[in-house]
């Protein structure tokens, strides 16, 4: 199947392949919280045990002194932060991996090109009047109003470190998504409809950035202060919203699909590394519950 057969084909069948998509994301999650539930405990307690074992060992070759410094520094962080920094890592690799494909003479950028002219022929207007309702759940007018009232909130219960880490990561998340676009000035593709405008460059998307961003750490802060029977419905509620987000942008034709996948990618690698910053606040010795 050449590019521009996959692309029709998804368009012709948007709602059988929304919905595969969705399910398997979502399964996908729940597979990864369930293992986490049933092995999370097992395999920290076998990495602690390699690294009881290893670290004299380690202590003994002749390395810089920085890198026995990390080693404690990684022995002291916990699972929790090296995974958050991980995905961190991995996602800013994912992000460069996709800026350097959305050229037009790339497989990336002609998919792109040939998905949204097979949406602009066969989206029907019942569907983009849908996807016009679901994109305002990532769009500046309401994700600001919702991060300053989450920022009201913590500060009205006085977790004062809480609130200002979440107005900084939320406020300089949109800053760094607006100079990624400046830098790249990628235009964005024609729609030929009213269901929705966008002005400005189009990588990478910011409705699916943002979207990332505030319900993603937003999910992050629900799951440390809530039960561990509501953990799993928060995240798959995040994700749900992630992506409806994301896909109705490239649904409407005011993204390309990598628009998209880049706005994950920055916005994965942005929530990982705060989280990893609050999950080393939180352990640090003599911390106060965050």
């Amino acid at each position: 199947m050449t590019t521009a057969e996959l692309a029709e084909f998804l368009a012709l069948h948007l709602w059988a392949v929304l919905f595969a998509i969705t399910s398997l994301m979502l399964l996908f999650a729940w597979m990864l919280w369930s293992g986490l539930q049933r092995y999370g405990s097992p395999m920290a307690t076998l990495l602690r045990t390699w690294v009881a074992r290893i670290g004299p060992h380690a202590q003994r070759l002749p390395l810089p002194s920085a890198v026995h410094g990390m080693w404690q520094m990684a022995r002291q962080l916990g699972i929790q932060v090296l995974v958050s920094v991980a995905i961190a890592v991995t996602a800013c690799l994912g992000f460069v991996e996709i800026a350097d494909e959305i050229a037009v003479d790339e497989d990336l950028g002609q998919f792109d090109v040939a998905l949204s002219a097979g949406l602009s022929r066969h989206a029907s207007d019942e569907q983009l009047r849908i996807f016009a309702v679901l994109t305002d759940l990532g769009d500046k007018g309401f994700l600001i109003p919702l991060a300053g009232c989450i920022g009201l909130y913590l500060m009205f219960r006085r977790r004062w470190f809480l609130a200002i880490t979440w107005i900084v990561a939320t406020a300089t998340g949109a800053l760094m998504n607006t100079a990624l676009k400046a830098i790249f000035e990628r235009a964005r593709p024609q729609w030929l409809h009213d269901f929705a405008s966008a002005d400005g460059w189009s990588f990478p998307s910011g409705h699916s950035s943002g979207a990332f961003i505030v319900y993603g750490l937003l999910g992050y802060l629900a799951v440390i202060h809530s039960p561990q029977r509501f953990h799993l419905p928060i995240a798959i509620m995040a994700m749900a919203l992630i992506v409806c987000v994301g896909f109705s942008r490239v649904i409407l034709q005011v993204h390309y699909f990598s628009d998209v996948l880049g706005g994950y990618a920055f916005g994965a690698a942005w929530v990982a590394a705060w989280i990893a910053g609050l999950e080393a606040y939180r352990r640090r010795p003599g911390a106060i519950p965050a």
